[in-house]
């Protein structure tokens, strides 16, 4: 009876241990954002080339909670991806679960769109995105190379 208890005991104590391994870390929230923006980027940028008449762009959101990929022509409408899903991301929501918290900062409060022009360039864009945790020291600010849309990622961890 003795062993069967130790072995429950010794089971609930590595139970408890393995429950912080499975949660997301600080950084890896950070950079799933950053993937998953990146993905809806290129998305962005490709959806530009095939109707350079219409331009897509990355909306960000106002609550700093995420971004849409909508067209120049019906800004707020979520355009719709290959698999039938809106281009409408909310961080800790749907796909993006494990990004729960992470916030993006526009470093001009009046501009928070990325508009990419008919060559795939960036037609306009703030001179910087942030991307953070608030209860972190850790920070990802990305800017954009207004010829090329190009995304430079810069990581800061104090």
């Amino acid at each position: 009876m003795i062993e069967i208890l130790m072995v429950v005991l010794i089971m609930a104590i590595l139970g408890a241990l393995s429950v912080d391994i499975f949660r997301p870390s600080t950084e890896e929230k950070i950079q799933g954002a950053v993937r998953m923006f990146a993905q809806d980027v290129e998305w962005a940028r490709g959806a530009t080339l095939t109707n350079p008449d219409d331009p897509a762009s990355i909306r960000l959101r106002e609550d700093q909670t995420g971004w849409m990929v909508s067209r120049n022509s019906t800004p707020t409408v979520a355009l719709v991806s290959s698999d039938g899903a809106l281009m409408n991301r909310v961080l800790g929501e749907g796909m993006s679960e494990a990004a729960q918290g992470v916030r993006l900062v526009s470093s001009n409060t009046s501009q928070r769109q990325v508009q990419f022009d008919p060559f795939g360039g960036v037609n306009t864009a703030p001179a910087s995105i942030d991307m953070f945790l608030p209860d972190s020291t850790s920070k990802c600010t990305i800017r954009f190379d207004s010829v090329t849309g190009a995304m430079q990622v810069n990581w800061s961890n104090p």
